[in-house]
């Protein structure tokens, strides 16, 4: 059993309503991560984390996981979750040594209706890391609160704004946010709850990456009021790229730039480890545009922060190579 297929199967139940379904699948997952394996050499037969990793331990942490979620799950379909539910899972989170700000994600392909290429040509980085049941199972978990109970997603900010950002409410300093550090807009509904939702905290500055191109040109058409503390970088790799020069979208008051992920002929090359030559194939592709190439740790591109959430940037493709 392939358990990143397995959690997008769940996903895609869970959305469709299939609860039946979903509570079967989400048992099967939970039988199959029951089955540990014997020990490996990595940890010589303690079954602790090992310089490369224990089968054992893995195994081990889905299994807590999955039944941690699975409590929430029944307890969604039993009508139980209220104001004060004590969640399972993290719903913001706040750095590691790549994302040294404040995200959010869901599971992802099933909730970006506009995937394209970068799920069918295999350079889909959320799915990558699907390998990890915490990430998996609190994406899970936020997409059953995106579509149920977003007045709880506003009771978690809250609390973890007070919990990580106390010196800059204090202080009145701005929070970066990345909205959909994994995962996308869903559908229009939930895409107003979120832009309501910022327009309430106006010290947060949010910024994503959108594959729903659909979904901003269709509310942008309603003559709907964006918050002036989001922006939104066209992701490439969408379905709906024949939008990407629509002028109703390049002209949205959220709208920052293109964010281009670059083929090095199939070659895959972390953008922390791109040379000079690397960087000169890159320009020559976009010659005559003005264009910024990602270094590829966020917040560390420009002293004044994040290029992609920056209106100094309005307008400059910026490229990443695919990694």
């Amino acid at each position: 059993m392939e358990i990143k297929k397995q959690a997008l199967i769940l996903s895609k139940l869970i959305k469709d309503n299939k609860n039946k379904q979903a509570l079967n699948t989400l048992n099967k997952m939970i039988d199959f991560k029951s089955k540990k394996p014997n020990c490996c050499s990595n940890c010589s037969g303690h079954g602790f984390k090992g310089s490369k990793g224990c089968k054992r331990d893995s195994n081990q942490s889905w299994y807590t996981m999955l039944n941690q979620f699975k409590i929430f799950f029944i307890d969604h379909i039993n009508n139980r979750i209220t104001e004060d539910y004590e969640l399972k899972f993290p719903v913001f989170k706040s750095g590691n040594n790549k994302h040294k700000f404040m995200n959010y994600s869901t599971i992802p392909v099933i909730n970006c209706p506009g995937f394209g290429s970068c799920v069918t040509e295999n350079y889909c980085y959320s799915l990558n890391s699907m390998r990890f049941p915490k990430a998996t199972l609190s994406w899970l978990q936020n997409q059953i609160l995106e579509d149920n109970y977003f007045n709880l997603i506003e009771v978690e900010l809250d609390k973890h704004l007070n919990q990580y950002y106390k010196k800059h409410l204090k202080q009145g300093l701005n929070i970066d946010f990345r909205l959909y550090n994994d995962g996308d807009f869903s559908s229009l509904n939930n895409m107003v709850l979120w832009f309501n939702l910022l327009k309430k905290y106006p010290f947060i500055k949010a910024y994503g990456y959108t594959k729903s191109l659909h979904l901003i040109k269709e509310l942008t058409l309603m003559d709907f009021d964006f918050p002036d503390n989001y922006k939104f970088n066209l992701s490439s790799g969408s379905r709906y790229d024949y939008l990407k020069q629509d002028k109703v979208i390049l002209n949205n008051p959220c709208y920052r730039g293109k964010f281009i992920s670059f083929n090095f002929e199939g070659k895959k090359i972390s953008t922390t480890k791109l040379n000079n030559d690397d960087k000169r194939k890159i320009h020559q592709k976009f010659k005559g545009k003005n264009i910024f190439i990602c270094p590829g740790v966020c917040n560390t591109c420009t002293l004044a922060g994040h290029a992609c959430g920056s209106d100094k940037f309005k307008n400059v493709d910026i490229v990443i190579p695919i990694h």
